[in-house]
C-alpha cells in the first residue's frame, strides 16, 4: 500500500481556510470606518437611535490604507495558492464536457448495479426454492 499517496483534489499545505477568510478581517475595518463616520457627525456608534456622543472611536481615513493591508496581502497570497491548484486552467467548456462525461459514467454504474441487484434477488429466489426440495 502507498502510505504517501496524496489527493491531487486536496489543498496545498499553504492554503487553509483561515486564508480564505476574508469576511472578518473586511468586517473589522468596515465598523471602524463606520465608527468614525457616527462619532464625526456626532452620533452615538453604538445606538441607531442618534443619540450624542462625546467618545470619539474607530478607524480615521488616513489609517484605512494601513488598516486594510492585511487583508489586502491575505487575498494577494490566497489568489497565488488557488491559481496553484489542479485544473484551474481549465475552460467552462471543458469542465461541462467533462461534467457529462461523468455523469454518463454514473448512469452506466447505476444501471449495472441495478442489473446486479436483480441478478441476485433472483439468485436468492431460485436457492430458496431449491433448498425446499
Amino acid at each position: 500500500m502507498a502510505q504517501n499517496y496524496q489527493n491531487p483534489l486536496a489543498l496545498p499545505r499553504t492554503l487553509s481556510p483561515d486564508s480564505l477568510d476574508v469576511l472578518t478581517h473586511l468586517y473589522t475595518v468596515l465598523t471602524e470606518v463606520r465608527t468614525t463616520l457616527q462619532t464625526s457627525t456626532g452620533l452615538d456608534p453604538t445606538s441607531n437611535d442618534g443619540k450624542k456622543t462625546t467618545s470619539p472611536t474607530g478607524l480615521s481615513f488616513k489609517d484605512v490604507v494601513r488598516a486594510s493591508d492585511g487583508l489586502r496581502h491575505k487575498l494577494q497570497r490566497a489568489r497565488e495558492q488557488v491559481g496553484k491548484l489542479p485544473d484551474m486552467q481549465r475552460g467552462i467548456a471543458e469542465q461541462e464536457a467533462e461534467i457529462k462525461e461523468l455523469e454518463a459514467r454514473i448512469e452506466k454504474q447505476r444501471v449495472l448495479l441495478e442489473r446486479l441487484r436483480e441478478g441476485g434477488l433472483q439468485f436468492g429466489q431460485d436457492g430458496g426454492e431449491k433448498m425446499e426440495m
